[in-house]
C-alpha cells in the first residue's frame, strides 16, 4: 500500500518523493559530553524525540533552547546514519562567590546586588553582566570611577571559584546646585525638594551628597511636580546642566526653570456621561476648595478617589477626568470633573517576573486581581502599590499588553527584590537609663513566604529585655495575620520605686484588616511576674505587695489575659506622616486563669495637619484605666507609671501618686491617666531634608491618679487626686539608621511640689 501511494504521488507533475526521504527518521538520540546532567535531563529540555521525522528546523530550535538554559557553553547536534548525536560542554558549577577590594561597601550589600550564587551554573557572559551590575551599584553611591572585573578560577573538582575584583573610586562630589530662572521659591527651598545635595562636612548624614546622573532625572521630575503643586501649571524644568569645576574634583549642577504665572483654583461641577452614576456621592472624594492654590497633585488624587469610589459601587469601566478651564484675566482655573465610560478590560493572564526568593503566591494575594477579573488603571495601580508596600522589593512595575481579544489584557508584574534581612544595633545614652544598647535581628520575608521573624535584645544599667517574635501574614490563606512573641524582662526600678521586677511569658496575637484603614485584632498573653529587691527603706505600700515581708523580699504571680485592639489609620506616611490620623483602642481582661483579675483599657488618637510645605502640626490625646474585678485590687506591677512619656520635663515615673515619707519618695503608680500634646514639626533651616533632621516646639498636659487600696491607706501617700501637669519645650530629632534619635528640652509650667522633674531628655523616640 505504501509503495502504491508513493508511486501515485511520484507520477504527479512537479512532485518527486523517494522512499528514502519518506523514511528519514531519527532511530536513536545519543547525548555526549555531560558530566553532572543525565541524558534524560537533557532530552527533557528539547522537543526532539526518538522515532520522529528528522526536521532541521527542530534541531535549530533545540540548539537555541539548550543554550538558553545557561547550563552549556557549547552545543552541537549532528547525524551518524539514523542516530542523532547531541554533543554538549557543560558550564561549570560555581563553588564560591567572593569580593576583593570592597573597602567602602559591606559584603552583604554586594551579595544582595548579584544574582549568581554558589551551586548556580557559571558562564562568562553572566559573570560580566554581574560585574556591570556591581559597577552601576557603586555609581549609584557616587563612586563614578569604580571598576569591577569578574575573575573565575577552575578548581580541581571541576567547579568554578568566582571573584569580583573591585577598584573603588572616590565619591564624586557635588560642589553646587543652582536654579536659574527661579523667582517664586528660594534656592534653599528648592534644594530641599531635590534628593541630590551639595557636599560638605555633614556628608555622612546624607544619602546623596554626590553626583549621580540617574538621580538628576528624578530630581528634575520632583522640581516639576513641586511647581505644579504650588500653582504654576505652565512651569517647565529643563534637564540639569552639569559642569566640572576647575580642578575636576566636583560638579556644578544647574536646573533651569521657566516658572510662568501662578494661578488660584475654583471648584467646578461634576458631570456624568454614564447612566446610574450619582455625582452627589462623589463630592466627599473631591478635596478641592475655592480660592486655594492651583494644585495638580490634589486634582489627580481627587480623580483617583472618585474613580475608586465608582469601582467600589460596581462601575469598574468608568474613569474620572479633570476638566480645567483657565481665566487669564483673574489668573484662576476652574476645575470640574467628567465621569465617562472607559473601555472594558479583563485580566486574561497575570505573569510575575524577577521574584527569585519571594514565592508567587505571596505577590498574587496582594494584587486582589485574578485571571478573568475586570480591571482599570486605578485598580492596577492600587494592586502595584500593595505589592510595593510589602517592603520586599526595590522596584515594582506593572505593565499591560494586548491579550487574545480586544477586551483582554496580559498583566506583567516585574519586581526587583531587595534584601529582606534586618540587622540593626546601636549604643547610646539615655538620661533615664544611662548607657543603652540595642540589637535587632530580623527577617521580614522568611524563605520567601512573607513571614516575619525577629529577635530583639536591649539593655542598660537598669534593664534587660529579650524578645523573639514570629508573624504569619496570611494564616491558612486568609487575611488574618497571626503570630506570637516570647519575652523576658528584668528591670531595676529602685531609682523610682525601691524595687525590681522580672517578667517572662508569651503572647499569641491575630489581626484582621477590615479595609485599608481599619484593623481589628485579638490576643492572649501569659506571664510569670516577680517583684523582688524590696528594701527596708521602701514605701509601706510596696512592702505590703510582698506577703510575709520582711521574712520574704520577693513575690511571684501569674497573669493570664485575653484582649482586643482596634486601629484606624489614615496617615499618608507611616514613618514621617504629614496628614491623616491614627486612632488605637485596646482592652485586656486578666483572670482567664492565673492569679490576677483586672480590666485594662488604653486609647490614643493622633492627628497630623500640613501647616505648610515644611511644617506639620501634630496633636495627640490618650487615656488609660485599669480596675480590678472579682473583689481583687490592682497589683503594684500592673499600675500605670507615667512621667516624661506623657509630659516632657518630668522624670520617668515623675508624676502622680508617691510616698513622700519613704526615703526615695517612691512612685506608687495610678489606675488612671490622661495625656494631651500639641506639637509643630519643622525642617531645620539651612539643613537638607534628606539628612533627616527635624525641629519641634511642643506643649504637653497630662495627669496620673487613683492609687490601689494599699497605697490609699498609707499615711505618706500624696498626689492621689486628678491634678494636671503641663510643660512647654523644644526638640530636635534625627532619623538615624537605628531609629529616631531625639533630644527634648522641656520646662514644667504646672507641677506639684513632690513631682520629680528632668528638663533634658534624649534617646530613641519617634516624632
Amino acid at each position: 500500500m505504501l509503495a502504491l501511494m508513493l508511486g501515485l504521488m511520484g507520477s504527479l507533475p512537479g512532485i518527486a518523493i523517494t522512499p528514502a526521504a519518506a523514511l528519514d527518521r531519527v532511530s536513536r538520540i545519543d547525548v555526549e559530553g555531560t558530566r553532572s546532567m543525565s541524558r534524560e535531563t537533557v532530552l527533557s529540555l528539547i522537543d526532539l524525540k526518538e522515532g520522529s521525522v528528522y526536521d532541521p528546523a527542530a534541531v535549530d530550535r533545540a540548539i537555541v533552547t539548550l543554550y538558553a538554559t545557561g547550563n552549556f557553553s557549547d552545543v552541537r547536534i549532528g547525524r551518524r546514519s539514523g542516530v542523532l548525536v547531541i554533543s554538549v560542554v557543560e558550564n561549570p558549577v560555581i563553588a564560591s562567590v567572593g569580593f576583593e577590594g570592597n573597602a567602602q561597601v559591606e559584603k552583604s550589600k554586594l551579595e544582595a546586588v548579584t544574582t549568581l550564587k554558589p551551586k548556580a551554573r557559571y558562564s562568562a557572559a553572566k559573570a560580566k553582566a554581574e560585574a556591570v551590575r556591581l559597577r552601576d551599584y557603586y555609581r549609584s553611591l557616587g563612586r563614578m570611577t569604580t571598576s569591577v572585573e569578574a575573575k573565575a578560577t577552575l578548581e580541581g573538582n571541576g567547579q568554578m571559584a568566582l571573584v569580583y575584583v573591585i577598584k573603588e573610586g572616590e565619591v564624586t562630589k557635588v560642589e553646587s546646585i543652582s536654579f536659574p530662572g527661579a523667582r517664586a521659591f528660594s534656592t534653599l527651598e528648592l534644594k530641599n525638594v531635590v534628593t541630590t545635595s551639595e557636599s560638605g562636612m555633614f556628608d555622612f548624614l546624607k544619602t546623596a551628597a554626590f553626583f549621580d546622573a540617574e538621580r538628576l532625572k528624578m530630581d528634575r521630575d520632583l522640581l516639576q511636580k513641586h511647581y505644579l503643586k504650588h500653582g504654576y501649571p505652565d512651569a517647565r524644568v529643563k534637564e540639569a546642566q552639569v559642569t566640572k569645576n576647575e580642578t575636576g574634583t566636583g560638579y556644578r549642577i544647574a536646573f533651569e526653570v521657566e516658572e510662568g504665572q501662578r494661578y488660584q483654583m475654583q471648584v467646578g461641577r461634576i458631570e456624568s456621561h454614564v447612566d446610574k452614576v450619582s455625582t452627589g456621592k462623589l463630592e466627599p472624594a473631591r478635596q478641592l476648595r475655592d480660592g486655594g492654590t492651583y494644585n495638580e497633585e490634589t486634582i489627580e488624587k481627587s480623580a483617583e478617589r472618585m474613580t475608586l469610589a465608582l469601582a467600589q459601587e460596581g462601575h469598574v469601566f468608568t474613569r474620572v477626568k479633570p476638566v480645567p478651564v483657565r481665566d487669564e484675566a483673574t489668573r484662576t482655573i476652574r476645575v470640574g470633573f467628567v465621569v465617562e465610560a472607559a473601555p472594558a478590560q479583563y485580566a486574561e493572564r497575570i505573569e510575575i517576573t524577577g521574584n527569585v526568593k519571594t514565592r508567587d503566591y505571596v505577590i498574587r494575594r496582594e494584587l486582589r486581581i485574578e485571571e478573568g477579573d475586570p480591571v482599570n488603571a486605578l485598580l492596577l495601580e492600587k494592586a502595584r502599590a500593595r505589592v510595593e508596600a510589602l517592603g520586599f522589593f526595590k522596584k515594582v512595575a506593572l505593565k499591560k499588553s494586548k491579550g487574545s481579544g480586544a477586551d483582554k489584557v496580559v498583566l506583567t508584574l516585574a519586581v526587583d527584590e531587595d534584601d529582606s534581612r534586618n540587622i540593626g544595633f546601636g549604643v547610646g545614652y539615655s538620661t533615664a537609663e544611662g548607657i543603652v544598647g540595642d540589637l535587632n535581628l530580623g527577617e521580614k520575608n522568611l524563605f520567601g513566604t512573607g513571614q516575619k521573624l525577629n529577635l530583639k535584645l536591649a539593655g542598660s544599667f537598669t534593664r534587660f529585655n529579650a524578645e523573639v517574635g514570629f508573624t504569619e501574614p496570611r494564616l491558612l490563606g486568609s487575611n488574618v495575620a497571626a503570630g506570637f512573641d516570647v519575652f523576658y524582662r528584668d528591670v531595676d526600678y529602685t531609682q523610682y520605686a525601691s524595687y525590681k521586677f522580672q517578667s517572662i511569658g508569651f503572647k499569641l496575637r491575630a489581626a484582621y484588616p477590615v479595609d485599608d484603614n481599619w484593623t481589628v485584632g485579638a490576643n492572649y498573653g501569659f506571664s510569670n511576674n516577680t517583684l523582688y529587691g524590696v528594701t527596708d527603706t521602701a514605701s509601706a505600700a510596696i512592702k505590703q505587695a510582698v506577703p510575709n515581708y520582711p521574712t520574704a523580699s520577693a513575690t511571684s504571680y501569674n497573669t493570664s489575659s485575653v484582649g482586643y485592639n482596634i486601629m484606624y489609620d489614615t496617615r499618608d506616611n507611616k514613618r514621617r506622616p504629614t496628614s491623616g490620623m491614627v486612632y488605637t483602642l485596646s482592652q485586656d481582661l486578666a483572670g482567664v486563669g492565673g492569679d490576677v483579675r483586672y480590666i485594662r483599657s488604653v486609647g490614643e488618637v493622633k492627628g497630623y495637619y500640613p501647616v505648610s510645605e515644611s511644617v506639620t502640626g501634630q496633636v495627640r490625646a490618650g487615656a488609660g484605666s485599669i480596675v480590678g474585678w472579682g473583689g481583687q485590687d490592682v497589683r503594684l506591677l500592673d499600675m500605670f507609671y507615667k512621667g516624661n512619656d506623657i509630659v516632657r520635663g518630668f522624670a520617668t515615673a515623675g508624676i502622680g501618686p508617691r510616698d513622700v515619707s519613704s526615703a526615695n519618695g517612691d512612685a506608687l503608680g495610678g489606675r488612671n491617666y490622661f495625656s494631651t500634646s500639641a506639637e509643630l514639626l519643622f525642617a531645620v533651616p539651612g539643613v537638607p531634608q534628606e539628612m533627616g533632621l527635624k525641629g519641634a516646639v511642643f506643649a504637653d498636659v497630662g495627669s496620673l491618679w487613683n492609687v490601689n487600696r494599699a497605697a490609699a491607706a498609707n499615711a505618706g501617700t500624696v498626689g492621689n487626686a486628678f491634678t494636671p501637669r503641663a510643660s512647654v519645650g523644644v526638640g530636635l530629632g534625627w532619623d538615624s539608621p537605628i531609629g529616631t534619635l531625639r533630644v527634648d528640652y522641656a520646662i514644667p509650667v504646672v507641677k506639684q511640689p513632690f513631682d520629680k522633674t528632668q528638663n533634658l531628655s534624649f534617646g530613641l523616640s519617634p516624632f
